[in-house]
């Protein structure tokens, strides 16, 4: 890591303790996520259910079915534990908020990461940051927060992962197409958690306008800036159509999220859709 990189990381660290504060708190109002506990291979008990005729005779549980005058089954909850992959988009106009008293895009989608992280750790799947190594048990979703602490420009998915990509997406859609192309050749689907700031979903600007790119790239002044709102809205809503299609034909369905919102429905969308990837 260069000096920029461990300033940046340690300026970051400050922030650590709040971030997984707020991922607590929402994971603690959060529906649960079952994980590996399912029935499979396993040498740990999981439940009973029901006997069915295609089960036969041989999986009757005979203990338990003469307490009454139903068959049942015994289920073994599955082993094999599987594993979540984050990646945080590091680009510099993703670490921004329009109103100081909201969080950045960047804090946001680490608490949701993180809350999404302690509830799959919880069901007994592992999880870990893109260029990392993936991690189970009490002390993972602490780690993972470190690791995504440094950002990463491109990874590679590992084969056949669920990898969940957070980022504005305001990157050229043919970059994303490169990188959703690549994931759906080894396997990997997952999410798109698409993080925005609400000044730049109702581009709310009036007037004399300078607006700066994030990490000193640029400015440019419009002169009446409510001039250029339905033709921004127009841009905004192609580009995000055709991010969800792309997310569409490579298994990485779209949630989106705006910063002023509360983060509830946005990790309960994400807990529906990887349950299902992990079912």
């Amino acid at each position: 890591m260069n000096d920029r990189a461990r300033l940046d990381a340690l300026a970051l660290a400050g922030d650590l303790p709040g971030v997984l504060l707020d991922a607590k708190r929402l994971a603690a109002s959060a529906p649960g996520v079952h994980g590996r506990r399912r029935a499979g291979q396993g040498e740990a008990f999981w439940q009973y259910r029901d006997h069915r005729a295609e089960d036969g005779a041989r999986l009757v549980d005979w203990r338990r079915s003469a307490r009454g005058d139903r068959f049942f089954v015994r289920e073994q909850e599955r082993e094999a534990a599987q594993t979540a992959w984050f990646w945080i988009d590091p680009d510099a106009g993703f670490n921004w908020s329009s109103d100081a008293s909201r969080p950045s895009k960047l804090h946001r989608a680490r608490t949701i990461a993180l809350a999404l992280a302690i509830l799959l750790s919880r069901g007994g799947e592992r999880v870990g940051a893109l260029g990392n190594a993936p991690r189970a048990g009490a002390r993972a979703v602490d780690r993972l927060a470190i690791d995504l602490l440094t950002p990463v420009k491109d990874v590679e998915a590992p084969s056949n992962s669920c990898v969940i990509f957070l980022s504005d997406f305001y990157a050229r859609v043919e970059t994303w197409r490169a990188h959703l192309h690549a994931c759906a050749q080894s396997g990997a689907s997952g999410a798109l958690v698409m993080i925005a700031d609400p000044a730049e979903e109702d581009f709310p600007f009036e007037g004399r306008t300078l607006f700066h790119a994030p990490g000193g790239r640029g400015e440019v002044l419009i002169g009446r800036a409510e001039t250029a709102q339905a033709a921004y809205a127009e841009r905004l809503a192609t580009h995000r159509r055709a991010i969800r299609e792309l997310g569409a034909e490579f298994r990485f369905p779209a949630v989106l999220h705006r910063t002023d919102h509360g983060a509830s429905p946005a990790l309960a969308m994400l807990i529906a859709l990887i349950s299902e990837r992990f079912g």
